[in-house]
């Protein structure tokens, strides 16, 4: 394993405090007080969980779009999560990992050099998730719920840094492709979606997406269509 640990009693953030450390380097902490999902929103970090920020290397934009990255992450959470057989375990694009329709984890990926990515990912484990319902737009749900018997956060932040290792080097190889196996069983049975953008409200089945991470919806009519993942603010599960 290539990562450098730097374990924290308490801190604002993780990414803050991983922003000045060199690639492979993870920052985690027991507890997080000013943690962040995507849009900015809140997410309460109390003991119990994993907090952590995974800073990767990133080469030339032209290579390996960063872009992608919330992908390659989401994919890489649930390989770690793989072997615990999780019934109900589902991506819902492009990286909130579900149980049914609960929230077991929230991945967000910044870039603070051109050089690297920190991919930022909250997990609940066996901590109080009751501040949580208050902040989520789905349930939250944690694994000591959904397992007889839970890894230990340690456990699990090594196991999914392992995944990342792995997720990411195929990503680098090949881009998004060489991740199909994972993600075309990631999304579980087909749901009706609304893909939102800036102007237009795109409504289908979601059936995947292309090889640029762009989500595609099937039409009533069994017909399939691209909405470019770049304009899509939200994508919002109907069911």
């Amino acid at each position: 394993m290539k990562w450098k640990v730097k374990e924290l009693e308490e801190c604002e953030s993780t990414f803050d405090e991983a922003r000045s450390l060199p690639a492979w380097c993870v920052v985690s902490t027991r507890r997080q007080t000013k943690g962040r999902g995507r849009f900015n929103r809140a997410w309460y970090a109390d003991e119990g969980g994993l907090w952590a920020t995974y800073n990767l290397p990133l080469t030339e934009e032209r290579e390996r779009p960063w872009g992608l990255l919330p992908l390659v992450a989401g994919a890489a959470v649930m390989d770690a999560l793989e072997n615990f057989r999780i019934p109900g375990l589902r991506l819902r694009w492009p990286n909130d990992v579900l149980v049914g329709k609960a929230k077991l984890a929230g991945i967000l990926v910044e870039r603070p050099q051109p050089n690297k990515a920190s991919i930022g990912v909250g997990i609940n484990v066996c901590n109080s998730i009751a501040p949580l319902s208050a902040q989520l737009q789905d349930p939250p749900i944690r694994l000591a719920d959904v397992l007889s018997s839970c890894p230990s956060v340690p456990q699990l932040r090594s196991i999914l840094g392992d995944s990342l290792e792995e997720i990411f080097g195929y990503f680098t190889e090949g881009g998004l492709e060489t991740l199909g196996s994972i993600l075309d069983s990631a999304w579980g049975p087909p749901r009706p979606v609304v893909a939102i953008t800036d102007t237009e409200r795109h409504c289908g089945y979601f059936a995947g997406v292309e090889s640029d991470g762009s989500p595609i919806l099937r039409r009533v009519d069994g017909t399939f269509y691209t909405v470019p993942g770049t304009a899509v603010v939200r994508l919002k599960e109907l069911i």
